[in-house]
């Protein structure tokens, strides 16, 4: 049997201008304890209830710390089609479902010739996974309306698909593929269209 999924990805959007200061807050103080505790005491994401405060920052933290130092920087330092790049593989890294995804129904639509994402992409590869993964199954019917949304969402926040789900391949540099942790170089087979190896 498959390892169990992380399914918490509902817990926040990828929130890009959030991500980025959690992660020059950690190349500052190097410790993501010190960084949640900042976070939230100063909240830095600017939301009204400590909870919220809290379930987003555990979420952003829980990715960012998937990447390496090397990683982080480069993420802060970088620009457009760099930055998504590193900010979808830190939501990959942390959802083995959402990498799933990417890695076959996004990718392989694309390279098919089949322009589009689809509600109907993603059911048929939400069933077949559900026959291996057993968490899926308890999931309430509006627990997968939220994932559902959810991931949506984030493939539109890192550029991966349009609004009307339309496939758009973003270009990451070549610097981007060097900034990739060397054992994980599969991590660029998330990205419909791309070669950089």
């Amino acid at each position: 049997m498959s390892s169990t999924y992380c399914l918490s990805m509902s817990g926040s959007s990828v929130r890009r201008p959030e991500t980025l200061e959690t992660a020059r807050l950690y190349l500052d103080l190097g410790n993501w304890a010190d960084v949640r505790k900042q976070v939230v005491e100063d909240n830095l994401y600017q939301l009204n209830a400590e909870s919220s405060r809290k379930r987003v920052a555990g979420e952003l933290i829980k990715r960012l710390s998937t990447l390496s130092d090397e990683e982080i920087r480069f993420l802060v330092d970088s620009h457009l089609d760099d930055q998504s790049a590193m900010l979808w593989v830190s939501v990959c890294r942390t959802y083995q479902f959402v990498s799933d995804l990417s890695a076959t129904v996004l990718r392989d639509r694309y390279e098919s010739g089949i322009p589009n994402y689809t509600e109907g992409a993603y059911e048929a590869f939400f069933e077949q996974e559900a026959a291996i993964h057993p968490e899926l199954v308890k999931l309430t019917e509006a627990g997968k309306k939220k994932m559902r949304n959810q991931i949506f969402r984030m493939l539109v926040e890192c550029d991966l698909i349009a609004e009307d789900g339309a496939i758009t391949p973003i270009h990451p540099s070549p610097a981007f593929a060097r900034a990739i942790d060397l054992e994980r170089q599969d991590d660029l087979d998330l990205f419909p269209g791309v070669t950089l190896r």
